[in-house]
């Protein structure tokens, strides 16, 4: 089996430069890398991963923890979406990740969930901590590991800006001339970007002079399910509705399957909105209005963030600005 003395040899340096690189330490050139790279290659060399975080005490090794508390959390494309941004730095680092998908019963976190986090079996932790009665973090900042929270309130955390995207979609649906909207809601604080959301919603509405408990509404859970279910309440309840708030895409997507099903049309009798910007947003019919948050961006920053804390350093908590993107499932109130 090669060794590290035989990539040594083979690209001309010290044993230590072969460590230094294979363990992203800086202090060397970016020729020197790639010829140890190369040299890596050219021998078949593997490195030993238990070897190597003895002797470095760094395991090269993030867990990811998508926390499942009241939706299979792979169901969300989302996930996926902050996932690979997450991934992308962490193999230009030479790290692995480690998925965790922890359930979480009446605010508890289960067993192997707090075993893996005792057994520092990692360098560092993202979270999407997003739940306030589930803080999935809190174990793994009182083991002394490096965290980062993607959606809560960590000391280190990143954040979509919810607030003006919810401020941004009732603002479009008001400057159409909607004042009969309908809101397809989830349950009050389960998660605290939704809440945000929901802030900036009411913030909107009644700057253009209406109030969001005055609003219609269902509540549901995310699904795409429970999203056709809600419209198709609130539309047999409140037939003058001329709008759908939706606060995901996919319970948007569902109340677009249920206008279809009703022989609404989308926009001309009813705009119906989303949040997310999921990738099957662009390909509804009709496409879907919705607030793209930002998710690979938020998976990239958070991960950035996290090696700084590895590299010592101290960094800002970050707030990612959000886009409203308008297609073709919202227009002018009455088809006008």
């Amino acid at each position: 089996m090669p060794t590290l003395e035989d990539v040594a040899k083979k690209a001309g340096v010290s044993t230590a430069t072969v460590s230094k690189v294979l363990s992203n330490t800086p202090y060397f050139t970016e020729a020197t890398r790639l010829k140890v790279l190369q040299a890596v290659k050219d021998v078949g060399y593997v490195p030993n991963l238990a070897a190597r975080a003895l002797s470095s005490g760094r395991t090269q090794i993030i867990a990811v923890v998508f926390p499942h508390v009241y939706d299979p959390i792979f169901s969300d494309p989302r996930v996926l979406v902050v996932l690979e941004g997450i991934d992308a730095e962490c193999r230009q680092r030479g790290y692995n990740l480690l998925l965790s998908t922890p359930r979480v019963v009446e605010g508890e976190l289960d067993e192997n969930y707090l075993q893996l986090i005792q057994s520092g079996y990692m360098d560092g932790v993202i979270a999407l901590d997003h739940v306030p009665f589930a803080a999935v973090l809190e174990p793994v900042v009182n083991k002394g590991i490096a965290a980062v929270s993607i959606g809560g309130m960590a000391r280190y955390s990143v954040n979509s800006d919810h607030y003006s995207g919810g401020r941004l979609l009732a603002q479009h649906l008001l400057e159409l001339g909607h004042r009969n909207i309908g809101l397809i809601a989830v349950p009050e604080h389960i998660n605290v970007g939704t809440d945000e959301l929901m802030r900036g919603i009411r913030a909107g509405l009644r700057a253009g002079g209406l109030e969001l408990d005055c609003l219609p509404q269902a509540v549901g859970d995310y699904s795409i399910d429970s999203g056709a279910a809600c419209a198709a309440t609130l539309l047999e309840q409140h037939p003058e509705l001329t709008a759908l708030l939706c606060l995901n895409d996919r319970m948007a997507m569902g109340a677009l399957q249920q206008a279809h099903r009703l022989g609404r049309r989308v926009p001309a009798d009813l705009s119906i909105t989303g949040y997310d910007d999921i990738p099957a947003a662009a390909s509804t019919i009709p496409p879907l209005t919705t607030v793209n948050q930002q998710s690979l961006t938020a998976g990239h920053e958070a991960a950035r963030m996290l090696f700084d804390i590895l590299d010592g350093q101290t960094p800002e908590s970050k707030v990612i600005p959000v886009e409203l993107v308008v297609r073709g499932s919202s227009g002018p109130a009455g088809g006008q």
